[in-house]
């Protein structure tokens, strides 16, 4: 007989096994000797499932890569997986890398793989799986399910719109409580936003120097923003990436909370081009960067008297 695990757990697993395929994803898409290594996060996701749906049996005992499927005999693509073992065991063991095409062909079957077998043994779609379960703010977590949704039903500017307030949430959320009392500013600025002050001393005549001035303090305030998300351990090149294809948002404050606008999507679609594979970027994005500040967080008010 069958002892189910709690459900809570299992979505939370399928989780982690869905964020460990969504890396193996992104390392095959790169350079065929980086993409290399999506094998062996293939294979790490696959072993994650399979210890699943034995715990999810009542069973513990360990048993090697291949012999899941004579004790589960539901379980699908035998020898598409022995063949993706037999890749991995090339790589970590006799330090041959796969081609493109093998590559290839172990992203298309660890995909497979898991969209047969999740609603098999879990009653749950794989793309109904959503890694924002591993995501600790809750306000942050709504808007990537609203981005998810977006995704799957193809409305990819909704999509992406509501990626852009996640992460907006994300830093509003995570710099809250790291403000001395009755101050405005986080204790993670990077010194204070420089204005437009100048402009009493020189006015805006170039030949007072005011554009030089006015090129300072964009740079400056530039480099704040550059020190803030890279010290908060968030990948900067990334960060330019999303900045560049989610829209711009307005932020009002309404009822004692935040209300979001976005640009209207005639204007976006202007000088962009909707891609779901960017949607996809802005959605792994905000999770890796949600999962990062999730590694160290503190509430200053239990700091300070």
């Amino acid at each position: 007989m069958e002892n189910n695990l709690n459900k809570d757990i299992i979505i939370r697993r399928l989780a982690i096994i869905k964020y460990l395929y969504n890396i193996g994803v992104q390392q095959s898409m790169q350079v065929e000797t980086i993409a290399g290594f999506s094998i062996l996060a293939f294979h790490d996701c696959a072993e994650m499932f399979l210890l699943l749906v034995a715990e999810n049996k009542g069973k513990k005992d360990e048993v090697n890569f291949m012999s899941y499927w004579d004790k589960y005999p539901e379980l699908t693509l035998k020898e598409s997986m022995r063949a993706l073992k037999d890749r991995r065991v090339s790589i970590k063991h006799k330090g041959q890398f796969p081609s493109k095409f093998d590559i290839e062909i172990s992203r298309s079957t660890m995909t497979d793989f898991l969209e047969q077998n999740t609603p098999i043994q879990f009653k749950i779609e794989f793309k109904d799986v959503s890694i924002s379960n591993l995501v600790s703010y809750e306000n942050v977590k709504m808007y990537i399910d609203m981005a998810e949704s977006n995704y799957n039903e193809g409305n990819l500017y909704d999509c992406i719109v509501n990626c852009r307030i996640a992460f907006m949430e994300l830093l509003s959320t995570y710099e809250l409580n790291k403000r001395k009392q009755y101050s405005i500013n986080s204790l993670l600025n990077i010194g204070d936003e420089i204005g437009e002050d100048y402009q009493k001393l020189v006015g805006s005549d170039d030949r007072s120097g005011a554009r030089w001035f006015e090129q300072v303090t964009k740079t400056m305030n530039k480099v704040r923003e550059v020190l803030k998300i890279t010290a908060l351990g968030i990948d900067y090149r990334r960060y330019t990436y999303f900045e560049t294809i989610t829209p711009e948002i307005h932020v009002w404050w309404k009822d004692g909370g935040r209300d979001y606008e976005a640009m209207p999507q005639e204007y976006y679609e202007r000088r962009n081009i909707l891609k779901g594979v960017d949607c996809r970027f802005c959605i792994d994005f905000i999770i890796d960067s949600a999962l990062k500040l999730q590694e160290f967080d503190y509430d200053i008010n239990n700091i300070l008297k």
